[in-house]
């Protein structure tokens, strides 16, 4: 006779009823409202970080020999910050509603965290831009340098009278010294150059003596060989009256350029 064996022993029930997991292994009624916050502080913190790695980008883009192409690098920037930063809040509420959550309450925490940080940013990118290109701080008599130039100016003179140049105003006298201490050939503008004071800011000109003349006539600009420097005198015509209240000074249209304040005006 074959042996039967004992299911009691070979396969033992466990003691008490038997008790199948359920299909949501969570408590009911519990743990969502955590899992859906905890989610989207989450998301928030991915998105912080996408933030701090576009300001880093629009940095080195500033700060480098890139900056002149930052018309079209920024707005790239900005375009991809804006996708990574939907994507993840797109997933964050994905995620929500496959828990079973309710996702209109998050969705609306995330949208108003996302808009809070992304306007703080842009904010914060509106100042520090306005920082970057406002013209640095100079003083009269004193070298400053924008870009490869190296400039020393004077205090203007007012109301002075030059043979040969006539004024619609006044004319308003600056001595200049510019080197160029870059390793190309510059051209300076003398329009870029600009006096402020009462009623705005007016371009200037160089003045240029007449040669085998004892007359002189203005000149636009001035070209500027490699390790090269020069002595001239910069023009504005001005109101009749006019207060000057600062010189700004730069070594091309686009730079940022020195502003020196003029003292008692």
């Amino acid at each position: 006779m074959v042996p039967v064996s004992d299911p009691q022993t070979t396969r033992p029930d466990p003691p008490g009823p038997v008790d199948w997991p359920s299909a949501d292994p969570r408590p009911p009624g519990r743990g969502e409202p955590v899992r859906a916050v905890r989610r989207v502080f989450q998301a928030f913190g991915a998105v912080l970080g996408v933030q701090a790695i576009a300001a880093f980008a629009v940095l080195l883009i500033l700060n480098s020999y890139r900056r002149g192409a930052a018309g079209w690098l920024l707005p790239l920037v900005a375009v991809a910050d804006l996708a990574v930063t939907l994507q993840i809040g797109w997933l964050a509420i994905r995620d929500i509603r496959l828990a079973g959550g309710r996702a209109t309450g998050p969705r609306r925490l995330l949208t108003a965290l996302v808009l809070l940080l992304v306007a703080g940013a842009a904010g914060g990118g509106y100042l520090y831009q306005r920082h970057a290109t406002a013209p640095v701080r100079g003083v009269l008599g004193t070298p400053v340098r924008d870009g490869d130039l190296s400039f020393t100016a004077s205090g203007p003179r007012c109301g002075v009278r030059i043979k040969g140049i006539s004024a619609h105003g006044a004319l308003c006298r600056v001595r200049l010294t510019a080197a160029n201490t870059g390793s190309t050939t510059l051209r300076l503008d003398a329009a870029a150059q600009r006096l402020h004071g009462d009623g705005g800011a007016h371009p200037g000109s160089f003045v240029v003596r007449r040669s085998r003349k004892k007359t002189y006539t203005r000149s636009a600009s001035r070209t500027m060989p490699a390790g090269s420097s020069f002595a001239t005198y910069l023009l504005f015509d001005v109101p009749t009256g006019f207060a000057a209240r600062a010189l700004e000074l730069h070594a091309t249209g686009e730079s940022r350029g020195v502003r020196i304040e003029i003292p008692g005006a």
